[in-house]
């Protein structure tokens, strides 16, 4: 059964595209509603039948003489990632009209290609196809804050794709390096990773220098951070939401891989663990010093992807799973976080927190998202976040002891600074004057987002 989902998962989003080239508006968000609803649906089932279909494939030759094919196969990991996708996708959907006001046919399209590219790039069993469609991507989120943006949107986007295009070369580098490294010569992940010990040392320190630099642009991980706060304080906040939601998590995935496919990356496990955690806790301390909601959820997301790399360089059984539970929790947390920052522009006007008063007392509904949204970020109890941080301290504390604990201190300080926020912006002050009404499509959106949390805080053995 999880066979046959796996076409299906991958190509509606592309499928799509084409009654959206012949669509009015109307038509292009209603397609892109029902696709990303029918994604959702698939993603739910391919988790279901996960437990017990490990692995399912489907491979179509492409370049026969590399040994190439243009494949894709579930795994546990896998599986999970498209489940945070396509939550994501189904409530950046819903609130496609309220950000998007011009050529929404183009933006159907972009975002039916990030979501797509997202989907099978997770699924790939072969690293070029995985190359390929994380390009897509790439060059799909460029255009969409490009075009989409506020004020500084170019300043932002040719920022994002600068760091992407040297993202992306270090990748393909590192993947010929495996490529040639490799005994028999494969591109094949699956391959790869129960061949790795075959692999030459000097061979496997080229590639792990390679992929890491390559991950850590992506994920992001200081110094290499900086084009993050730009472009999400520039994107749409359905881009935003795509972009920390989704493709920061294509970052974390590579981190996985490259544990699995080069044994050399635990020899340097406490040296990467140190930047990592260094990563985490200098972003959150940044975050404190911003005056743009936006931005400082983006460095949030800055903090919480250095402790999930903190967790998988472990190399512990619950680092590892810690960190893929905490990549589906911070998905659905930071979309929301987004969600209601974007709504807060569109409503009065400004993101500036110096000029954000009360706003609780003019839209309960839209503040109480926020607030819940904090807490599901800094991971207390009964959402997914707890469950994924409360693994990922569990294993790093049993590889690298009391300094395993030490990333804490960026969900602390984050925590914090999000509470500062709520409390200043939300709650206390004279009530800011709104410029518009919050549309019901937010609220929708934000409910949804907000019981998928939940839902995974209280069930997370339908997952784990």
């Amino acid at each position: 059964m999880a066979l046959s989902l796996l076409p299906l998962l991958i190509i509606l989003p592309f499928i799509s595209i084409l009654p959206m080239l012949a669509l009015g508006k109307e038509g292009v968000r209603r397609v892109q509603k029902i696709t990303a609803a029918a994604v959702l649906l698939l993603s739910v089932l391919l988790i279901l039948f996960q437990g017990t279909e490990t692995f399912a494939g489907v491979s179509i030759s492409y370049i026969s003489f590399l040994g190439v094919n243009f494949g894709f196969q579930s795994s546990s990991i896998s599986a999970i990632l498209v489940l945070m996708s396509s939550i994501v996708f189904f409530a950046a959907s819903l609130v496609f009209q309220n950000f998007i006001k011009d050529n929404e046919r183009i933006y159907g399209i972009l975002f039916a290609l990030v979501q797509g590219s997202s989907i099978a790039l997770f699924l790939s069993s072969n690293l070029l196809v995985l190359y390929l469609f994380w390009e897509v991507a790439e060059f799909a989120m460029f255009f969409i804050i490009l075009m989409y943006g506020s004020t500084n949107r170019r300043y932002a986007a040719i920022k994002f794709i600068i760091y992407s295009i040297v993202s992306s070369m270090l990748l393909f580098l590192g993947f010929i390096v495996i490529y040639l490294g490799v005994t028999p010569h494969t591109f094949n992940i699956s391959a790869i990773i129960n061949s790795s010990a075959t692999m030459p040392l000097p061979m496997q320190l080229y590639a792990l220098v390679l992929l890491f630099f390559a991950f850590a642009i992506k994920t992001p991980i200081f110094p290499l951070h900086n084009w993050l706060p730009d472009a999400h304080t520039e994107a749409p906040a359905t881009g935003s939401m795509v972009l920390a939601g989704v493709l920061l998590k294509f970052g974390g995935y590579g981190f996985i891989l490259m544990l699995l496919m080069i044994p050399l990356a635990l020899k340097y496990s406490v040296l990467l663990a140190a930047l990592f955690a260094l990563s985490s806790i200098y972003s959150a301390l940044v975050a404190l010093r911003q005056s743009n909601i936006k931005r400082a959820i983006a460095y949030t997301s800055i903090t919480e992807m250095g402790i999930v790399a903190f967790g998988i360089i472990s190399g512990s059984a619950q680092g590892l799973n810690g960190a893929l539970y905490a990549m589906l929790a911070h998905g659905i947390a930071v979309s929301l976080l987004f969600l209601i920052a974007g709504t807060v522009a569109e409503t009065y006007g400004t993101l500036d927190m110096k000029l954000l008063r009360g706003i609780i007392r003019g839209f309960k509904p839209l503040a109480w998202l926020f607030i819940f949204g904090t807490f599901a970020a800094i991971g207390i109890p009964l959402t997914s976040g707890f469950i994924g941080d409360l693994l990922i301290f569990i294993g790093s504390y049993s590889v690298f002891g009391v300094a395993g604990l030490v990333p804490l201190a960026g969900i602390l300080i984050i925590g914090g600074m999000l509470f500062w926020i709520t409390e200043n912006v939300f709650l206390s002050g004279k009530e800011s004057v709104p410029v518009q009404a919050v549309p019901h499509e937010v609220y929708y959106a934000g409910i949804f987002l907000a019981a998928s949390t939940v839902l995974l805080g209280l069930l997370p053995f339908l997952i784990l």
